[in-house]
């Protein structure tokens, strides 16, 4: 996507409901060498939506901008520490 830094990328991400994702959204640049500078004028996004939200964010994607969406499957999210990770060190004495 382009913006003309990653905070107002983010700010437009944000601006559409179902592209908050976990926790917001990874803005990461993406540097491209032009007239021999090197310089970021693109942004990449990365979030994480429930499969039956896929259609309705790739339209909001494209509502601020985005282009070349590319869907990946999410097969495992491990947060910092389970609720069952947390039991079982507790029954462990750990």
């Amino acid at each position: 996507m382009r913006g003309s830094s990653a905070e107002e990328v983010a700010e437009r991400v944000l601006s559409q409901p179902s592209l908050s994702g976990l926790q917001g959204p990874t803005v990461s640049p993406v540097f491209c060498k032009s007239s021999q500078a090197v310089q970021a004028d693109y942004y990449a996004i990365v979030v994480c939506v429930p499969k039956k939200a896929l259609y309705k964010s790739v339209q909001q994607l494209r509502a601020i901008g985005g282009s070349g969406v590319l869907i990946s499957p999410l097969t495992y999210i491990f947060d910092e520490e389970t609720p069952r990770w947390k039991e079982l060190l507790s029954k462990l004495g750990l």
